[in-house]
């Protein structure tokens, strides 16, 4: 079963002072997208569709790894391999979204099915439905049945919150990156990193944070708001694959490919331990 990663990554203020504009943002979305579909990981999305969004840039990139996989396929099949050999492309990406199927974006739409099943993009209807979303992604999370329990939302707040947990808990094996985040003008009860960070220690999924950029990763840290509320010490002390001096390496960088390394050396040893035990 492949091995997820949860992304939760939005613009925010001071990463914008410090010249991470959107843009910027979406760069860096689709480089970890890359490094961790390159590591045979499925990634996993959590955003809404705006034609300048972080899903916009996510979807041309699964259309090109839909191409790509296309064109290896044909390759191998020239080469004399029969088809029932040759399989198709697996669901490589993810992205759930808090929004009824009959009011999916239109672009969600056509991104899903251009890209083959590279990209899944799974609406909230999908997502309570046992017999739906699953099917997409190879099998059920063992964690399904909690989430299915959840009272069924009546706020925007709470639809949010339960779209997370089900986030959480397709990351069954998984881990959970944040980095940057809105604290101002998000959408939900509080800004949705600092709620999925909170949702991934409170599961035991690896988390990894990223403070350089600032915003509400930071503050998970280090504002008093939420890191009395959450308390803090709970990451210093959780289980990623890091030790203490690792973790703060990683939350003070700003260099994307420094985290990327030590991400991956934190799942490795997550993988070792796993496998050990």
């Amino acid at each position: 079963m492949l091995r997820s990663v949860g992304i939760s990554v939005s613009p925010c203020e001071d990463a914008a002072k410090i010249g991470y504009d959107d843009r910027q943002i979406n760069r860096i979305v689709i480089r970890m997208a890359r490094y961790f579909l390159d590591r045979d990981m499925r990634v996993i999305f959590g955003h809404d569709w705006r034609e300048d969004g972080v899903m916009r840039a996510v979807a041309d990139f699964a259309a090109v790894v839909a191409a790509r996989a296309a064109a290896e396929m044909e390759e191998r099949l020239e080469e004399g391999q029969r088809s029932d050999d040759v399989a198709g492309v697996e669901c490589r990406m993810v992205n759930l979204v808090a929004t009824p199927t009959e009011a999916l974006n239109r672009a969600a739409v056509e991104a899903s099915e251009e890209s083959g099943n590279v990209l899944a993009v799974l609406s909230v209807d999908e997502i309570r439905d046992p017999a739906g979303w699953p099917r997409k992604l190879g099998r059920e999370p063992v964690e399904a049945e909690r989430v299915r329990g959840l009272p069924v939302p009546e706020t925007r707040g709470e639809e949010l919150t339960v779209l997370r947990e089900w986030i959480t808990a397709l990351l069954a094996p998984g881990c959970r990156i944040c980095l940057g985040g809105r604290m101002s003008g998000y959408q939900g009860d509080e800004p949705g990193v600092i709620e999925e960070a909170s949702l991934a220690l409170n599961r035991r999924k690896p988390l990894y944070l990223l403070g350089g950029l600032g915003g509400a990763t930071k503050a998970f840290i280090e504002s008093q708001r939420f890191a009395g509320k959450y308390r803090s010490d709970r990451y210093w002390e959780s289980e990623n694959g890091l030790d203490r001096d690792t973790k703060e390496a990683l939350f003070d960088t700003v260099d994307v490919e420094y985290a990327l390394r030590l991400i991956a050396a934190g799942i490795s040893e997550c993988v070792r331990v796993d496998r050990s035990g």
